[in-house]
């Protein structure tokens, strides 16, 4: 088989030789371009990847919004789940055929942060080896950025790995109890995330509300009898966590956490400090109020990883979106289908 085509080379000879390539770039805000280029032959501890599926996150749309900045023409797409083609001489971990997910986060392992419990904040966490490339045929990635599934075939579930291990982390944060009240605020992709973590993982029972009726009865129709979908809260929570990644969507959570409750966001929000409503919503209440990001300790994607194998089933795949590779400039541009919390491109790498 041609280095170009749908084929996959495996072993060292991909290894070995350059590799025809191609890949989607954000060229200028609003504007998304295929690019084609060759990979240099691996280096000792870099991992080939055919990539099979990726998330579309809220920080791809961001950039392709020109809400965040960054330097262009820039790679985008990070959830991803793909399969070895080749590995480096120095590789011992990951093999030809080994489907593999990706972890945002270089861990040196000894610096305070690592040693301390939160490896996601290590001191060397920018040392710039993660590719940032999951809308591509393929990506050459440095071996510690991978994490092995012990599936046989990519599946695009699995491409929720990682928002799934942040979804971990932050309820982490809350400490939750059988009998706390808990709302889920946003039903998007970090949404389907949450609620199937706490539908598998948790004895809690938990409403969800969205401003998007169509995704929110959906989602509601996976999670009853144990989760609930309403269109406004009522009454005081426990626990509150914030996936809406909206100004709006964090007032509902501080409006609905009750007096010694706890709150966790994960919304991240360009306009975030402009938000004049947190401290008088919430100081009189002496609430507890976390900021979550990243997904915590490696072994947080180990876990998510083990969830999304064993606990994924048909229903929650109702959920996702799975346009093929072709569609990606214009999912970006018309965003996701009404009805879709999860939009996960096909890229053929299976």
């Amino acid at each position: 088989m041609g280095a170009g085509d749908g084929g996959v080379l495996m072993g060292a000879a991909a290894a070995g030789q350059a590799l025809d390539n191609e890949h989607f770039d954000l060229v200028a805000p609003g504007r998304i371009e295929r690019v084609r280029d060759r990979l240099p032959p691996l280096e000792p501890q870099w991992v080939r990847v055919r990539m099979a599926y990726c998330g579309v996150c809220g920080s791809d749309r961001s950039y392709f919004a020109g809400e965040r900045i960054r330097a262009l023409p820039a790679s985008l797409g990070h959830e991803w789940v793909g399969t070895v083609e080749a590995t480096g001489s120095a590789v011992r971990f990951f093999a030809p055929r080994d489907v593999v997910t990706t972890d945002l986060n270089y861990r040196c392992g000894v610096c305070r942060q690592c040693i301390n419990g939160r490896s996601h904040l290590c001191e060397q966490g920018q040392i710039a080896w993660f590719s940032n490339r999951g809308f591509a045929t393929r990506a050459d990635i440095h071996a510690s950025y991978l994490h092995k599934c012990t599936t046989l075939s990519p599946a695009p579930h699995l491409a929720l790995a990682e928002p799934l291990s942040c979804a971990l982390h932050a309820v982490s944060h809350v400490n939750l109890s059988p009998d706390d009240r808990v709302l889920l605020v946003g039903a998007g992709g970090i949404g389907v995330c949450m609620a199937f973590l706490l539908w598998h993982e948790s004895a809690v029972a938990f409403d969800i509300t969205d401003v998007n009726q169509l995704r929110l009865k959906r989602i509601g129709q996976v999670i009853d009898p144990r989760g609930r979908a309403i269109g406004t809260p009522s009454g005081a929570y426990d626990v509150v966590l914030d996936v809406s990644g909206s100004v709006s969507g964090l007032r509902v959570a501080c409006d609905s956490v009750g007096p010694g409750g706890r709150l966790c966001t994960m919304s991240h929000l360009t306009s975030g400090t402009s938000a004049e409503f947190l401290l008088d919503l919430l100081v009189r209440k002496d609430v507890t109020f976390n900021l979550s990001y990243l997904n915590g300790e490696s072994s947080n994607l180990s876990r998510s990883i083990a969830l999304l194998e064993h606990s994924w089933t048909p229903a929650w795949s109702l959920l996702l979106d799975v346009p093929a590779l072709d569609a990606l400039p214009d999912v970006f541009r018309e965003g996701p289908a009404p009805s879709s919390s999860k939009v996960i491109i096909d890229l053929g790498g299976r």
